[in-house]
């Protein structure tokens, strides 16, 4: 009679432990609330009045991933007509003239983290790709990285109403204590930085405000060039530790501050900008041209042009920069 063996202990362990691993993570697959989960973000992208649509919600390397993924401003609010349309996840929606022109992601990736405890989330989007992590055990921090954005993609176009070209790099670093429970912008500490290659506007049209009325602008060619921004925030004070481009049509440098407040549309420019501009960019500009002639001269450097930029986000004044007083002599 053949002697019978006996599997190691060890070797049960590790197998009965790994089936059943697999078959929690099979069950998780295949009975996950997807369908609850996409109305739920449907229903935060339309209380913030933007239409949210999904191709399709699964398990990928990433995490949980979304695919043809659209996200568009509705023009004119969100109606429950059309909100319950976009959570009822229906194939016939209004174009749009109604839902707004979308930006479109290829995906969106999220699972738990645990350095700091919160969500990670990886987008392929225009050509490159946006990371980071939200999350924290006390204050809430904040970590976002662009990676070779190609704004001439992804329809960012018909979605922003500018006509970009060229390469996006950033980084966003924060800290937000909270207040009340809620995390305080207006407090935060952190690090902002963007490095751009070739940015070019071909064109386009934006809606700026412009004394209190919101008024559309056509946008003309404007080569940006090569930008480089840091700002370090402490606080809730940001302050401009580089800001500079350079392009063919011209030379901006910048300095000064921002003071964020509990939302980014109320926080507070002062901020002075040195710009030297070619003559042929300036006929190009128009009347915008002109207005960028009446600037006056920079004191130390004739060949630049000097401004500020004060104000809220959301209602800016940019004009001349403001003079220095003089101070009073001694008798």
């Amino acid at each position: 009679m053949a002697a019978e063996t006996k599997i190691a202990r060890w070797k049960l362990v590790v197998g009965y432990g790994a089936f059943s691993l697999v078959a929690f993570v099979l069950c998780l697959f295949l009975t996950f609330p997807y369908d609850t989960l996409r109305r739920r973000a449907v229903d935060a992208a339309a209380d913030a009045g933007y239409a949210l649509r999904i191709g399709s919600l699964r398990p990928g390397l990433r995490g949980l991933t979304a695919t043809n993924v659209r996200l568009s401003k509705v023009p004119n609010g969100m109606t429950p007509e059309l909100h319950g349309m976009l959570a009822s996840n229906t194939g016939m929606l209004p174009g749009p003239e109604e839902m707004g022109e979308p930006l479109n992601i290829d995906s969106v990736a999220v699972r738990p983290s645990l350095l700091p405890p919160g969500l990670a989330f990886h987008a392929n989007l225009m050509n490159g790709s946006l990371s980071g992590n939200v999350g924290g055990l006390g204050d809430v921090k904040v970590a976002v990285k662009l990676s070779d954005l190609d704004p001439s993609a992804g329809n960012l176009k018909g979605f922003s109403g500018m006509d970009l070209a060229g390469k996006l790099n950033g980084s966003l670093d924060l800290t937000l204590p909270k207040t009340r429970g809620q995390p305080d912008l207006s407090q935060a500490n952190g690090q902002l930085s963007l490095d751009t290659k070739g940015l070019l506007i071909q064109g386009g049209n934006i809606t700026v405000p412009m004394y209190g009325q919101p008024t559309p602008m056509d946008l003309p060619r404007i080569a940006l060039g090569d930008i480089d921004a840091r700002i370090k925030i402490e606080k809730g004070l940001g302050t401009v530790e580089a800001l500079q481009a350079k392009s063919e049509d011209l030379e901006v440098q910048g300095s000064g501050t921002v003071k964020l407040g509990q939302r980014l549309d109320v926080s507070q420019p002062d901020m002075d900008f040195k710009l030297r501009a070619e003559p042929e960019f300036v006929k190009r500009l128009g009347l915008l041209g002109a207005g960028l002639s009446i600037l006056p001269a920079d004191k130390t450097d004739p060949k630049f042009r000097v401004a500020h930029l004060g104000g809220f986000f959301n209602r800016p004044n940019f004009g001349p920069a403001r003079q220095q007083q003089q101070q009073p002599q001694l008798r």
